[in-house]
């Protein structure tokens, strides 16, 4: 009863905020335009059934100017592509420069991470059929050179997705591999040593035993859901075997799989904090068939939107939240489309099945937040009907205006890039974070944004929408705020840093250690010593803050 006060209570205080602060957007096909027109496909007529799942792309700014590029893999019917941002709304193709154009090959969620901690960003590909996993160290001059192998990373069987995080603590980035199909109770989690050397932990950790049978992992995810300070897991699987692993203490992992974990198909992933609340929700993408009659070996019960109810169990909210009906959902995405300070939803669709061509040409979904817990879908009204075989999804703002654009990478057909039109209606800022030690961006880190009576809250992650990830920064939409009220950051370690009263810019860099503090108290002085104390102190803190402001 008290999680449910406490839950309607933090909407109502903000009410107020909220709709004040609305704003219609809609998105443009630009992705011609934009120089990213590209196809996935394969040089078989007939694929197998881990060749129409497989794809995707990474997100990530992987030459360190500021602008998020992408890395797309394209099956077997060309190169896979590097596409650089040239911060001008368009992207240029330099993956044969770069070192990563890798042809004849079929691979599947690319993922961008600095795992060796030198400050850039490296890249590890996953694939199926005989296509092994790689990882290209970034060299800092814009080229990879493959390190796969003495990474010590392998994999006998697909490898459809990864994510990053430091479960240990340690200062690195560890990583989780997805591979549906075949069981087996090993290749999941990897340790990282320091410098990119990774060795399998999984088995000995808790984490391989729950697969040792049934192996249909899709989509993980580091996320700290029980807000302890160390990283859980949440691994969407298929034919219902999502499961979420408790982290204790960097030792290992244990199975903490409730009741009301009961998707049928776990496929995609979208883990945020959607309520405000100040914990991490989890949404899972599955099957919704309007017929209600699955006609193979699916259920038709669709998508789950597990709530977190503040110490890392979940209820299922999914039919009051409105997000249930998805059709053949795979790769998802929470965003402030609207920067109305409330996370929205997106997700992409569709699965080839001559038998049942009704999936074929799944729309899109686009579930905009009421600010109250619950969603409505516009994806039409907002000109996001993509009927493609969608299988990966970016929500980034590529051309930094100030609102999240969507990226669209599908299965065996044409690419997809839709600019939001109408979200920097409202104003937003975007926080990346500097960090110290081989975590260079942070991942795992958290960040508390105040203003106008609502706090909003992000966890980095260098995770997995499904077989995609989104960029590792902060998004927060702030409706019509002039400034921050204020700003907390958790590091990784758990060192915390705070500064108040910061101007609503647009684009943030925080560095670990050189953020402000919170202010002592000192009784000894005066009233009017303390203020001009306090006044002091905040210009000196908002001077340490590194800011870039991008001007439209």
């Amino acid at each position: 009863m008290f999680e449910r006060l406490r839950w309607a209570f933090a909407f109502v205080a903000v009410a107020g905020w909220v709709v004040s602060a609305r704003a219609e957007v809609h998105f443009t096909d630009v992705t011609e335009a934009a120089g990213l027109s590209y196809e996935h496909g394969y040089t078989i007529d007939f694929p197998f059934d881990t060749q129409i799942i497989a794809g995707g792309v990474a997100a990530g700014d992987y030459d360190g100017d500021g602008w998020v590029d992408l890395y797309a893999v394209r099956g077997d019917i060309g190169a896979n592509l590097l596409f650089r941002n040239r911060g001008d709304g368009s992207f240029e193709e330099v993956g044969e420069a770069a070192g990563v154009a890798i042809t004849g090959e079929q691979g599947s969620g690319p993922t961008f991470a600095d795992v060796d901690g030198d400050g850039d960003l490296d890249l590890v590909i996953g694939g199926i059929r005989g296509t092994p996993i790689r990882l290209f160290a970034n060299r800092g001059d814009g080229s990879f050179e493959e390190v796969t192998a003495s990474s010590g990373l392998f994999a006998h069987r697909n490898t459809f997705s990864a994510a990053f995080g430091d479960f240990d603590r340690d200062g690195d980035l560890d990583l989780f591999l997805s591979h549906w199909g075949l069981s087996g109770d090993t290749e999941h989690l990897w340790r990282n040593d320091g410098g990119g050397v990774f060795e399998d932990v999984g088995q000995g950790l808790g984490v391989g035993p729950a697969y040792r049978i049934r192996d249909y992992t899709f989509c993980p995810n580091f996320a700290d859901v029980d807000d302890d300070g160390w990283p859980d897991l949440l691994v969407t699987g298929d034919f219902g075997t999502s499961k979420v692993f408790r982290n204790l203490g960097g030792s290992g992992f244990v199975e903490t799989t409730g009741p009301e974990i009961t998707d049928e198909n776990g496929m995609g992933a979208a883990v945020a904090d959607y309520d405000n609340d100040g914990d991490l929700d989890w949404f899972v993408s599955s099957i919704w068939d309007p017929s209600g009659e699955p006609a193979g070996n699916w259920g038709t019960s669709g998508n789950r939107l597990y709530r977190n109810r503040g110490d890392g169990s979940f209820e299922d909210v999914t039919a009051s939240a409105g997000v249930r009906l998805g059709y053949w959902g795979w790769g998802s995405c929470f965003a402030d489309l609207d920067n109305d300070g409330w996370l929205d939803l997106f997700h992409v669709n569709g699965f080839f099945l001559e038998r049942v061509p009704f999936f074929n040409e799944d729309p899109s979904r686009l579930f905009m937040s009421r600010g109250d817990g619950s969603f409505e879908e516009r994806s039409v009204a907002a000109g996001l009907d993509d009927r493609g075989q969608g299988r990966g999804v970016v929500c980034f703002d590529y051309d930094r205006d100030g609102d999240v654009d969507l990226f669209v990478a599908n299965n065996r057909g044409p690419a997809r890039l839709y600019r939001n039109d109408g979200g920097d209606a409202n104003r937003s800022m975007e926080v990346r974070l500097r960090g110290r030690g081989g975590n260079t961006q942070g991942i795992g880190a958290r960040i508390w944004l105040t203003t106008g009576g609502l706090t909003q809250m992000r966890e980095l992650r260098a995770g997995c929408n499904f077989e995609s990830q989104d960029p590792a920064v902060a998004h927060f939409g702030l409706g019509e705020a002039t400034e921050v009220d204020e700003l907390r950051v958790r590091w990784p370690d758990g060192d915390e840093e705070v500064v108040r009263n910061v101007p609503a810019t647009r684009f943030l860099e925080l560095v670990e250690g050189q953020v402000a503090g919170t202010v002592p108290a000192i009784p000894t002085l005066s009233t009017a010593a303390l203020v001009l104390l306090g006044l002091l102190l905040g210009l000196a803190a908002t001077a340490r803050l590194r800011t870039r402001r991008q001007e439209r």
